[in-house]
């Protein structure tokens, strides 16, 4: 009973020890100040880019009675903003940055030049808002970033070449990476030193499935908006008002006739087939032109579901892959690190497990039997 007392005494004091204590740490090294400052500051302008973009594009559609006007205001606020989603959360926070603010500059050059006249005498309201976007990230760099850093990228911003034109409102992204470094003149080994312990991955990659969702559901209630104002289009209705107001003048006139010339009732049926049989051909035409615009649409929404499928599956292989192979590293870096402290506590509880018997032995009876010893002497 002492013994077991005296081992649950000595296992409380190993727990007490701070030497020992286990507490691993998943994941790398933190990201940098400037890095991290870099990520907060791209995500929270990643919501200023597509709110403004979106309320403009709002303004512009409900300003002009041009249904082809309001149908590319819907397209540029889907294609904007899924783009700047594109550039605004990636791994790596400063190439975020270049990229988001490269997006800014494309998108304020575009307005300014070959789509000038994109949305008419409200284009105005366009460019206001790219330059605006532009300025507001070009400060976002310069606080993010310390003098040195900040005038760096903004010269390779500056001087980076971009597409000459957007065509179908597809904003293109090129691997700025490669560029960058060579004009920052680091080695490639060096440039991307961590990504972050693991509660800042996890943190990552929850903020990337917060916006891809939502982004999908803007963009799935934009391709309907886009599709309603398709079936909207003057140029597709007002053929069939027209032949439809012909067709109940003939009907009319057919019931008067049919009432005072049953004989020219041939005539007349005639006449209508020859009424009739345009704009049955008209309908057709309008309707698979309908079904072929309403499928490209589907196509185009499909495309896009698939490649944030595909992001979405890389950040998780990525992330994982990241994660197991961070927190194994660290764990075996502990036990090495420790090792000499279990080959310690392990002798400590061979000796205790057993030593002290043998000792307690040995005490006990050495105890007993010197007494008897003293006893006998007397006697004599």
């Amino acid at each position: 009973m002492r013994a077991y007392i005296i081992l649950m005494a000595f296992a409380l004091g190993l727990s007490a020890c701070s030497l020992i204590k286990f507490e691993p740490q998943y994941g790398t090294d933190p990201l940098p100040a400037q890095h991290l400052n870099n990520r907060l500051a791209v995500r929270s302008y990643y919501k200023t880019f597509s709110g403004l973009v979106v309320q403009t594009a709002d303004s512009i559609a409900g300003l002009s009675s041009d249904l082809s006007i309001r149908a590319e205001a819907i397209k540029w606020k889907g294609a904007a903003t899924s783009a700047c989603t594109r550039t605004a959360f990636q791994t790596d926070p400063e190439i975020s940055l270049v990229d988001t603010w490269l997006l800014a500059r494309q998108m304020k050059n575009y307005f300014d030049g070959e789509g000038a006249e994109v949305f008419g005498e409200h284009t105005h309201l366009a460019q206001d808002c790219a330059h605006d976007l532009y300025v507001e990230i070009d400060d976002l760099a310069r606080r993010s970033n310390d003098r040195s850093r900040y005038q760096q990228l903004a010269s390779f911003v500056d001087n980076y070449p971009l597409p000459k034109a957007i065509q179908g409102w597809q904003f293109t992204k090129s691997d700025t990476r490669p560029h960058l470094i060579k004009h920052l003149n680091i080695p490639d080994s060096l440039y991307t030193t961590t990504i972050g312990t693991g509660a800042e991955v996890v943190n990552d990659f929850t903020d990337r499935i917060s916006v891809y969702n939502e982004q999908i559901k803007s963009q799935l209630a934009w391709e309907k908006e886009l599709l309603l104002l398709t079936f909207e289009n003057d140029t597709l209705v007002e053929p069939y008002l027209a032949r439809i107001d012909s067709l109940s003048q003939m009907l009319n006139r057919l019931a008067i006739v049919a009432q005072e010339s049953p004989e020219m009732m041939g005539i007349i049926a005639v006449r209508l087939r020859e009424e009739l049989t345009p704009l049955v051909h008209d309908f057709n035409r309008g309707m698979e032109s309908s079904i072929y615009e309403l499928s490209n649409e589907r196509d185009a929404l499909q495309k896009y579901l698939n490649e944030q499928r595909v992001l979405l599956k890389e950040d998780l292989t990525v992330s994982g892959k990241v994660l197991i192979e961070e927190t194994t590293d660290n764990l075996i870096r502990f036990v090495r690190r420790i090792s000499w402290l279990i080959v310690f506590v392990v002798i400590v509880l061979v000796a205790v497990l057993f030593g002290m018997p043998f000792t307690l032995g040995y005490l006990l009876a050495k105890a007993r039997f010197k007494p008897k010893s003293k006893g006998v002497n007397h006697e004599i």
